[in-house]
């Protein structure tokens, strides 16, 4: 029997979970309030708050972590590696999460989390399934700047885990069918799965909107609009990354509340949700292009993947491409669990974390210069 602790940061909560194999044990989703994020306007200000929250609820279930066999985290905002999988939570990977982040996103303390859980033990940290997986086919990060190639950044871990699913449902390897999943939660992203490879991505400001992102929006108007807004670079980013889309339209990211405007006859409400589910159907007919429309099936998954309200705009447009699954929820406790117990038994490899950030040339360099977004 193999004992793993799970930790997932999100923007407004913390998820921990410890399992024996595949059986969960005990579960919470701990809450930080927005009165208590305000005293903490920098993501790692909240490191030792969230550790402490994450000790009360392990204690209150008599569950120690030392008697863990691995520490499974979500992988924060590191830099592009060429593989999927599982990373060792090294010295450099720290660094880069605490001097010279890829974007400022709570993901980055939950390994943090682990490491200072399991302190002085020998027992493994790892992060799996980042979304910076650079796997993609080259053709796909062209863009019409030569100065930006467009690296790819997507949601994997919890669509990865529904590919895997949806294959064993058919009695079939995740790793011999082409899928086209979209991940729809606070940010919506979206990637074609051939065989097992990622090729080609959407993320969440390159397709439709989503509950806390802008997506897509025509560079000259973007441009007027970050030159007159009065933010500053940081500013923007945080803004962009989580105020837009629906929040912004609507004034709530709760596509629950969004739903009720709507059966409660709110016009405006319908427009703005549809126009999500229109953008995410053409997403999904984007990526069916790179295949040559050679698509088994079309997963949609997250959060959102609850409405059936949303699915079913989604699929009246998607489902002549190919059939549409729903597998709803974010399963990434689980989806964690499982890439540490595959770890544990041997069946994938962990891998080094060795990726210095752009414009750094050691360990040292990070420490010594953060970036803006540190």
């Amino acid at each position: 029997m193999s004992r793993i602790l799970t930790i997932n940061c999100g923007s407004t909560s913390t998820k921990v979970a410890f399992f024996d194999d595949d059986r969960e044990l005990a579960r919470a989703s701990l809450d930080v309030p927005l009165a208590d994020l305000a005293t903490m306007p920098k993501v790692l200000d909240q490191t030792g708050y969230r550790t402490a929250q994450v000790r009360e609820f392990l204690a209150a279930n008599d569950l120690d972590p030392a008697s863990a066999d691995i520490v499974v985290a979500r992988a924060g905002t590191i830099h592009h590696v060429r593989t999927d999988g599982a990373y060792a939570v090294n010295e450099l990977m720290v660094a880069t999460l605490t001097y010279a982040p890829a974007a400022q996103h709570a993901s980055a303390l939950s390994c943090l989390i682990g490491r200072e859980l399991v302190e002085g033990t020998d027992i493994p940290v790892i992060i799996y399934d980042p979304t910076c997986v650079d796997s993609v086919d080259e053709i796909a990060k062209v863009t019409g700047v030569p100065e930006i190639v467009n690296m790819p950044v997507y949601h994997l871990l919890n669509p990865k885990a529904a590919g895997r699913k949806y294959a064993a449902s058919i009695g079939a390897d995740y790793a011999d069918l082409n899928l086209v999943i979209a991940h729809l939660g606070g940010g919506i992203t979206m990637a074609f799965h051939d065989h097992g490879r990622v090729v080609d991505w959407l993320y969440d400001d390159g397709g439709p909107m989503s509950p806390q992102r802008g997506g897509a929006i025509p560079t000259r108007l973007l441009t007027d609009f970050i030159y007159t807004s009065g933010m500053t670079h940081a500013q923007m980013r945080m803004y962009l990354a989580g105020k837009t889309g629906i929040a912004a339209h609507l004034d709530t990211q709760d596509v629950r509340e969004v739903e009720l405007r709507i059966i409660a006859g709110d016009e405006h409400a319908e427009l703005i949700y549809r126009a999500m589910a229109y953008g995410v159907a053409k997403g999904i007919g984007q990526l069916a292009t790179v295949r040559a429309g050679k698509v088994d099936q079309i997963i949609l998954t997250g959060g959102i993947a609850h409405s059936q309200m949303f699915t079913e705009w989604v699929s009246e447009l998607v489902a002549w491409i190919a059939p549409v699954t729903i597998i709803p929820g974010e399963n990434e406790m689980e989806a964690l669990a499982a890439g540490g117990l595959r770890v544990l038994r041997g069946e994938e490899p962990v891998h080094d974390y060795d990726v210095l950030p752009a414009g750094y040339s050691s360990l040292e360099d990070i420490i010594a210069r953060p970036s803006f977004l540190a």
